[in-house]
């Protein structure tokens, strides 16, 4: 019977109505190519995933990165540079921390800042689908009313809290 299966060819023409070659299963380098396939294909979907999802410790590094490096220099906001949000979303990214093509939420938060105490700052909510932790970013003073054309450059105050806004 072995030799049977040895004298298949490991390629066979389609059965379905193309002229395209494809794995023989009844030849074992065939069914072996078959299998090697499957698992090729299932370690680069985990591969994928996992290149793409956060975890809650990079989250939380990524997060406290990008508040050190705000806090470090001053930044540029408003014309074509952007607002708040964009500065964080921009920080967290080249943090160089968490997955490389994991997606973070970045959203300024209202509410009644004069209740707060806070009536000098502004507050974002970072979050991304992949954990349950939230962070909530306050950043002094607040943004510059925009203007679509100059950038100004503000040496900004950045806290940050692992608790909703």
């Amino acid at each position: 019977m072995s030799e049977d299966h040895d004298a298949e060819p490991v390629f066979v023409r389609s059965k379905w109505g193309t002229n395209r070659y494809v794995y023989n299963a009844n030849n074992p380098v065939g069914m072996a190519l078959i299998i090697a396939s499957l698992l090729f294909a299932a370690g680069a979907m985990y591969s994928l995933h996992d290149s793409s999802s956060w975890s809650e410790g990079e989250l939380h590094d990524a997060v406290h990165a990008a508040v050190d490096s705000l806090n470090a220099a001053p930044q540029q906001v408003g014309g074509w540079s952007g607002d708040y949000e964009e500065l964080i979303a921009d920080a967290i990214e080249a943090s160089g921390e968490g997955p490389e093509h994991g997606i973070v939420s970045v959203s300024p938060e209202y509410y009644d800042a004069d209740v707060a105490g806070e009536s000098d700052s502004e507050s974002f909510e970072v979050t991304s689908d992949d954990v349950d932790d939230v962070y909530c970013l306050r950043v002094s003073p607040p943004q510059p009313e925009p203007d679509t054309f100059t950038a100004v450059t503000v040496s900004i105050d950045v806290t940050v809290d692992a608790d909703s806004c």
